[in-house]
């Protein structure tokens, strides 16, 4: 069977010029035209297996806080592929990032867009139709909603259709004060405003996820930091079907232990950082999976003593912690993990993806588990010149033309280190049957990882759990063996050996082995 994680990079294209079709994802990376850059909005797919990405594009100004605001460039990228089979730049300056979603009358797709018109100082939602074959617009067939006076903008990361087939949609006024309301609407699927109502206000939660809780009976969620202090807890907005919201709020700490040390007292904490790279998902009942940051010290502190990513499993009806698993640990400030994004698929599979640490930007681990935490496996993909950002901000679970659900696909920013820094967009394709591997664009794909690299004097290993490490080789560049080792293969000592590049091998119990260079400094 063909091996399949694909990392799909695209670049930047100049402002109204579409890419050809069918082209090579590889052949155009990083394409940019200079004073030009854009923004990733939005991901989806569509019913023919492609997928749909939305990025706005805009122009440098002398001031770097106002830059003109151009159009909507959209393309149609195969997952099979590899290919972007479409493109299509709409310039535009009053309609800003667009929802997709697919159309719930059964064929098709929408596109939604929030335009303000000073004239009548109230702002419309345009919802737009295009078939799944390609990135045709009929502007004749659009379909314009007034949702408030004032001027209002539409929130990133909180659009979908529901079980009913009403689109939800969650947008922001700014207020005299400066602060900002988050309100919420129900669109049916004739366009009708069916409800609307004012989510949170003077809130800092504008792009938090906002996602669907329960079916039945219907509910929403959003995150958010309980506080503004600074260690705030995990808030989640609980939203009914009316728009009636509850807020649970959860404690971050997730395990604290008082000692005494030659008769001074001591509290050990272990916590999760509540910032804009957690995300929250529902995995049935009351139960909802939390990715973050990890700490443990023996204070509230920057200068950690152990840290990396940790996913927390949190009962909203109780308030209480069930369960949570750290990955990562490393020594040292500022060390911590970062968290690019989390996903379930419809039979319970969970999957976690983060990337390693500061010195590794251009690593990324997916955990393969399911909703108890229990993992099954860990892979370690790596890059090359690529370094992927962290978070990924867009997860969706992506399906064949049949329907059956095939992976999990994330999307988010990359930088190509060897060609002048330049910004990309990264796609991201997990396949369901844990499968990985293709070489197109220079990815390695292990069953564990390494760290740090370069060295010094110890390397250290961290394995998958369905794999069993045999033995390490460690080889100079001249092909001859510098050192051996059967056990403690966790840590690897390198004392003695020379500064500079050498070929690490790695075998499995199984017999496969896999090659990673390694610097030793």
């Amino acid at each position: 069977m063909k091996k399949k994680i694909l990392l799909l990079v695209l670049g930047f294209l100049a402002t109204g010029a579409a890419f050809a079709q069918k082209e090579s994802l590889y052949s155009v990376l990083y394409h940019k035209k200079p004073g030009y850059y854009r923004i990733l909005f939005n991901t989806m797919q569509q019913r023919d297996g492609d997928f749909v990405v939305n990025t706005y594009i805009l122009e440098d100004t002398e001031n770097p806080d106002f830059p003109i605001f151009l159009g909507n460039m959209y393309y149609k990228i195969s997952s099979t592929t590899s290919t972007i089979t479409d493109s299509l730049f709409v310039a535009d300056t009053v309609r800003r990032p667009c929802v997709f979603a697919r159309d719930p009358r059964g064929e098709g797709n929408i596109k939604a867009t929030f335009e303000y018109h000073e004239e009548c100082d109230s702002t419309f939602m345009r919802i737009s139709h295009f078939p799944d074959n390609d990135l045709h617009f009929d502007p004749d067939q659009d379909i314009v909603i007034p949702i408030c006076e004032g001027q209002a903008s539409i929130a990133f990361y909180g659009h979908f259709v529901d079980c009913h087939g009403d689109l939800i949609v969650k947008y922001f006024k700014e207020q005299p004060d400066g602060t900002y309301n988050d309100y919420i609407a129900r669109i049916d699927r004739e366009g009708a405003v069916e409800r609307q109502a004012l989510l949170l206000e003077d809130y800092d939660m504008i792009a938090r996820p906002f996602a669907v809780l329960k079916e039945s009976p219907l509910q929403y969620c959003q995150w958010g930091p309980a506080t503004n202090d600074f260690r705030p807890n995990l808030a989640i907005v609980v939203v009914d079907s009316l728009f009636n919201t509850n807020t649970v709020i959860l404690n971050r700490t997730l395990y604290e232990e008082t000692f005494i040390i030659d008769s001074l007292i001591y509290t050990r904490y272990e916590y999760l950082i509540i910032n804009y790279q957690n995300n929250v998902i529902p995995v049935g009942g009351d139960n909802v999976l939390v990715t973050a940051e990890y700490v443990s010290d023996t204070m509230y502190d920057v200068n950690h003593s152990e840290n990396g990513v940790a996913v927390a499993k949190y009962d909203l009806r109780t308030m209480q912690l069930k369960k949570y698993i750290v990955f990562n640990d490393h020594h040292g400030s500022f060390n911590t993990g970062k968290c690019m994004g989390i996903n379930m698929m419809a039979d319970g599979t969970v999957y976690f993806a983060y990337r390693e640490y500061p010195d590794s930007e251009e690593s990324v681990t997916v955990v393969k588990m399911d909703t108890d935490l229990n993992v099954e496996w860990k892979r370690f993909c790596k890059t090359e010149d690529i370094k992927i950002f962290a978070p990924f901000e867009l997860s969706i679970v992506y399906d064949d033309d049949q329907g059956t659900e095939k992976g999990v696909a994330w999307s988010g920013y990359a930088v190509r280190t060897g060609n002048n820094n330049q910004l990309g967009i990264a796609h991201f394709f997990l396949n369901h049957d844990g499968t990985v591997g293709i070489n197109e664009g220079g990815i390695e794909v292990r069953p564990y990882s390494y760290y740090p690299n370069p060295a010094h004097n110890r390397l250290h290993l961290q394995y998958s759990p369905d794999v069993q490490p045999k033995l390490i080789e460690f080889y100079d560049l001249q092909g001859r063996m510098v050192r051996s080792q059967s056990n403690a293969l966790e840590s690897l000592n390198l004392q003695g050996l020379a500064s500079g590049q050498y070929v690490m091998k790695v075998t499995m119990e199984d017999g496969t082995a896999y090659s990673d260079k390694v610097v030793k400094e």
